[in-house]
């Protein structure tokens, strides 16, 4: 079995034990050099959103 598959349900688990966290809670930066700070500043992840529009 691939190692991926058996790791899911320990990653299924600890996402569903993580607090969740509504929308308002959440500041979205349009700049990266922003939220490359807070996020170092925080120790938290950055979440990257690529989008094309017309």
């Amino acid at each position: 079995m691939h190692p991926l598959l058996r790791a899911l349900p320990a990653l299924a688990a600890l996402a569903l034990s993580l607090p969740a966290q509504d929308a308002e809670g959440i500041h979205w930066h349009s700049n990266y050099q922003e939220a490359l700070k807070e996020a170092k500043a925080t120790g938290k992840p950055i979440f990257l959103e690529y989008r094309c529009e017309p």
